[in-house]
């Protein structure tokens, strides 16, 4: 809250902190230094344990895989809020690395069907897990790209992710009597188990409760996401079932949320992007060596543009100019055959991966507080965006290669979905802040400050949980 000489004070580390102090001149040196120690611990790490939970892309073609996936994300990201995310994800990898490595021994398809289940089921609470602590640590200006890079891991397995699969596997078909495909699953789950080990060591908890950093680098990191919030992200005043009926009573969850499944949508083209890429009409080694630049084009560009949004803390324009690329390619591939025209297509089919890490990023500014809200909301968006990828998986058969013209237009629908809801966010936050402005405007004429119970600023501040300083992000 703020003090009447406008001084942040916040109860962070068992203490009422008067942490105006930390505005020297040092502050921005101290937090630069933080963010990196944070970088240095977190970002690696994550993106190997994405890498390695993307490196299995055998789960994508049984739908039995989603259902456990979806189902899992909001209830054990309500967990993850209350607990030790050091010791809640490590737990998760294990459980992971159990099931694909029995996976390798599965003998029937009952048994691969209930694998396959669990395994959605045990995968499910990374990626949403990750967005939250993301969000944890870094402020509006940094969120995205990071989301961004790690999304990037994921992208770059899925490019080279087979190819060096293959290549490690074709030594160890027939060992043991077991076929690659078995050592693949085996290989991957015990390659996790030493992971998971070092996550609890290196991975970074929550601010104000992180053991190796020093007193002074908690409470400015707890500082920095209190002052775009205008209030301390304190875990222990809301419950989990509080934080979710929050945010599913919050219209700016459902717009978010429907916004990235047109995303997931549109994007869902990845899983037949070989095949896309087949209609070029070369063999298959060539075919494989032309789908690998237009995924690193897109990891590129996710980043950059996530980079930029976060410079100039716009989330709208970084989102629509991707979506509208994208369209662009989407109709090119479905008119026409020219060979040059269809290769440029591909590029810009993966310009739609531009607006990921913005979406995502989005979903904190707009639902920022209490933090099990948050955390619900980072789960809804992610598990509801994934059912995409049961009925997308319908899109492309091969009756209507090569110009696959109605998977087209869907995806163009899709991405006009995105950019519409998207337009409508931007409408409904900007209408927040104007209220709060005016209603801040009103208290100021009747003399009464914001941060007073009964002043208007603080009641219309009470309908979204957010204190009644705070501006959202468009």
């Amino acid at each position: 809250m703020t003090d009447k000489n406008g001084g942040l004070h916040l109860t962070t580390v068992g203490a009422d902190v008067d942490l105006s102090e930390m505005f020297g001149e040092d502050r921005q040196k101290k937090e630069k230094e933080l963010v990196r120690k944070i970088d240095l611990r977190m970002m690696p790490l994550m993106m190997l344990i994405y890498l390695g939970l993307h490196g299995t892309q055998y789960n994508t073609i049984i739908s039995i895989f989603f259902v456990g996936y979806i189902l899992t994300q909001i209830p054990t990201n309500m967990i993850l809020n209350k607990m030790r995310p050091s010791i809640f994800l490590p737990v998760i990898m294990c459980l992971w690395a159990g099931v694909s490595a029995a996976t390798g021994a599965v003998q029937n398809y009952p048994g691969m069907i209930v694998l396959r289940f669990v395994l959605g089921f045990v995968e499910a609470p990374f990626f949403p897990g990750a967005l939250y602590l993301f969000s944890s640590w870094y402020t509006k200006r940094e969120l995205a790209k990071r989301i961004s890079i790690l999304y990037a891991a994921g992208q770059m397995s899925g490019a080279f992710g087979g190819l060096l699969g293959s290549a490690i596997m074709s030594g160890m078909d027939g060992k043991a009597g077991l076929p690659a495909w078995r050592w693949l699953f085996i290989i991957e789950g015990v390659a996790t188990f030493p992971v998971a080990a070092i996550t609890i060591w290196v991975l970074p908890d929550y601010p104000a409760t992180t053991k190796w950093l020093s007193e002074d680098e908690k409470k400015l990191a707890v500082l920095r996401l209190a002052e775009e919030a205008n209030q301390e992200d304190d875990r222990s005043d809301v419950s989990s079932w509080d934080g979710l009926k929050m945010a599913f009573a919050d219209p700016a969850l459902y717009l978010i949320w429907f916004m990235q499944l047109g995303l997931n949508t549109a994007a869902a083209f990845i899983n037949f992007f070989p095949s896309i890429v087949a209609t070029l009409g070369y063999g298959q080694s060539t075919t494989l060596l032309l789908s690998a630049p237009p995924y690193v084009f897109a990891a590129i560009l996710g980043i950059c543009n996530s980079w930029h949004s976060d410079s100039t803390k716009e989330r709208y324009w970084h989102v629509v100019w991707p979506q509208v690329f994208c369209s662009i390619g989407f109709i090119i591939s479905a008119s026409t055959m020219n060979l040059a025209a269809r290769y440029t297509s591909t590029f810009l089919m993966m310009s739609v991966y531009g607006s990921f890490g913005c979406i995502l990023s989005w979903v904190s500014t707009s639902l920022p507080r209490p933090p099990p809200k948050r955390a619900v909301a980072y789960a809804v968006v992610n598990a509801g965006s994934n059912l995409a990828s049961i009925y997308a998986s319908y899109f492309y058969p091969k009756s209507q290669g090569p110009r696959y013209w109605q998977a087209n237009v869907a995806n163009v629908a899709f991405s006009g979905m995105c950019i519409i809801l998207a337009t409508t966010l931007r409408f409904c936050l900007s209408r927040r802040n104007k209220e709060l402005d005016t209603a801040a405007q009103e208290d100021i004429h009747a003399g009464i400050t914001c941060q007073h119970g009964g002043s208007k600023a603080a009641r219309v501040a009470a309908k979204w949980q957010c204190d009644p300083e705070y501006r959202y992000t468009l």
